[in-house]
């Protein structure tokens, strides 16, 4: 991954010593690509929003959460194994009753966009001996080198300065915008960022 050589150690470290990672940062800034290529072994749950999503994303399906649950427990029993929690947001008790129980046996790996309560609920009664990891926009180096992959790959021919300008930094922009060059949306890209630029440099 391109920039995030030393997030990929780190997330590495905390799973081969069993420590519980939160993963924070906006969307599209890599928070997922880094977990799925950091621990590709873990359990891996896509999507963290309720008891029945968490138990049949991590492939344990039953009538009732009941079941669910315990099929879960039953399964993941007697040894240590990673769990990534991908995209949560607003964790409720019902919720947070699974979630403990995993977190008292194994190490765990939360994704979410910020650790406020207005964002994770009452995830934060679990997340005392949780490290945090904050991912932020790319620095223009590895921004460009990004851009400069993605043009290639796309074979189209933008300046990898311009998009590191346009996105600024963010990953998830650069390549949203490489997409929009292939449709000739390039251009009205430039002139939406300078009509930005523009409106900022207006007395208000």
């Amino acid at each position: 991954m391109i920039g995030r050589e030393k997030e990929l150690a780190i997330v590495r470290e905390h799973v081969r010593a069993g420590r519980n990672l939160a993963v924070v940062g906006p969307a599209g800034v890599g928070k997922t690509a880094l977990v799925r290529e950091a621990v590709p072994g873990a359990r891996y749950c896509a999507d963290s929003s309720t008891v029945k999503t968490v138990c049949e994303s991590l492939g344990f399906h039953a009538p009732d959460n009941i079941a669910r649950k315990r099929a879960l427990l039953r399964a993941t029993a007697g040894g240590t194994q990673c769990f990534v929690f991908d995209h949560v947001g607003h964790v409720t008790p019902k919720l947070l009753s699974l979630l403990e129980l995993i977190h008292e046996s194994h190490p765990m790996i939360v994704v979410t966009r910020s650790l406020a309560w207005k964002e994770v609920g009452h995830l934060k009664m679990i997340l005392w001996d949780f490290d945090t990891l904050e991912l932020r926009n790319l620095p223009e180096r590895e921004a460009c080198r990004l851009a400069d992959r993605e043009t290639a790959r796309l074979g189209i021919k933008v300046p990898a300065q311009d998009l590191w300008r346009l996105a600024h930094g963010h990953p998830g922009r650069i390549l949203e915008l490489c997409a929009q060059a292939t449709k000739g949306r390039y251009v009205s890209a430039q002139l939406l960022d300078l009509d930005c630029r523009i409106a900022k440099l207006r007395p208000a």
